[in-house]
């Protein structure tokens, strides 16, 4: 079990579980809106999929992207859905993708590659939230008002 800052907790064994065994996993993060998008289905023609994905409403608007995107594999048979309230880094240095990333890479000579270019803008896109929410930005609100407002 792993606490964060707000108290929050992920189940490192639950979420290890269906890293190992789960068709499609989208992992959301509380400081920005894109997912991290796990498929590890494969066919002797298209390997698996690590990709950074814009958020959708609903299950059935993420098999409309998958049908649009992986048509060829229909729709998964286990999908899992897991918020991550850590940092990259931590995702980084526990290796908590470590088992879905070992089975892409069993049938993929890529996925290494996809997986570090997945994990690096996730951290830009981390490390711009941060900025965001530091120096005030679209999607922050700040809790005094600005000088120039009097």
């Amino acid at each position: 079990m792993v606490h964060s800052e707000n108290g929050l907790q992920v189940d490192l064994e639950a979420l290890r579980e269906r890293l190992e065994n789960a068709d499609l996993i989208v992992i959301g993060f509380q400081a920005f809106a894109e997912r991290l998008l796990l498929d590890a289905r494969s066919s002797p023609t298209e390997g698996p999929l690590v990709a950074v994905v814009a958020p959708v409403s609903s299950v059935q608007e993420r098999y409309a992207w998958l049908g649009k995107h992986r048509s060829s594999f229909g729709l998964p048979e286990d999908f899992t859905f897991a918020m991550w309230p850590h940092s990259i880094s931590l995702i980084r240095d526990q290796d908590v993708l470590g088992p879905m990333g070992a089975r892409m890479a069993a049938v993929s000579n890529e996925a290494d590659l996809a997986m570090s270019r997945a994990l690096a803008r996730l951290e830009v896109l981390e490390r711009r939230a941060v900025r965001e929410a530091v120096l005030g930005g679209p999607a922050w609100e700040s809790l005094w008002p600005d000088e120039d407002e009097d």
